[in-house]
């Protein structure tokens, strides 16, 4: 089959799992693809103003300053480091972490002209996943839920690796994947990679005339 997107231009946003630092599936997904990436992925960010990133990744998203009107993919990278108010699926506001990612996933629908794939990320290693998160109260498996149905209520692609990457707790516990809590090891990104793009090279480009 023909690869689709070897030579696209592919801006990536997110948190440090897929920052230049910390980002270790982004240069498998680069090497598999053949994609061009411009990694704008920030360590501690987040899309809600009381996230560790106060909202920086957010920010990065909705401007059209760093030339992400020319991309043929972009990519958003969520579900660590946001603050305590999750929201509904249905909310827009300036708050929420679903009101947040409503506005963005609209917002570059509405001013590129790129194929949009959310991609939920896995949380800490630490504790299993119906367990609820301390700040949020919710447990993490239905927090990427969330982040699921938002995608799905703005017909954006997804790729749900928090829940079908086979990142587990019981076997990343034993960190011999991560080298912390949550960032990826050399073989955490070569596993990881290799999952994004099984599903990556399964969607489509958007394509903007006949």
């Amino acid at each position: 089959m023909e690869n689709h997107w070897k030579g696209k231009l592919w801006y990536a946003y997110g948190t440090s799992m897929t920052s230049i630092s910390h980002g270790e599936y982004v240069p498998i997904v680069e090497k598999l693809s053949g994609l061009n990436v411009v990694n704008k992925g920030i360590p501690g960010g987040s899309l809600t103003p009381d996230g560790y990133g106060k909202g920086n990744t957010k920010a990065a998203v909705m401007n059209l300053d760093d030339g992400k009107e020319n991309a043929d993919l972009i990519t958003l990278e969520v579900l660590p480091n946001e603050g305590a108010t999750v929201g509904d699926i249905y909310d827009t506001d300036d708050e929420s972490f679903c009101g947040c990612l409503n506005q963005c996933l609209r917002y570059l629908q509405e001013n590129t002209k790129a194929q949009i794939v959310l991609i939920i990320m896995i949380k800490t290693n630490t504790q299993t996943p119906e367990v609820p998160n301390e700040i949020r109260k919710i447990p993490e498996f239905e927090f990427s839920q969330k982040a699921e149905l938002v995608a799905k209520l703005n017909s954006v692609p997804f790729i749900n690796v928090f829940s079908e990457s086979g990142f587990g707790y019981a076997r990343v516990k034993n960190r011999d994947y991560q080298r912390d809590k949550i960032h990826l090891n050399k073989l955490g990104g070569l596993n990881m990679g290799n999952f994004v793009w099984s599903k990556l090279k399964d969607i489509p480009l958007w394509e903007t005339e006949i």
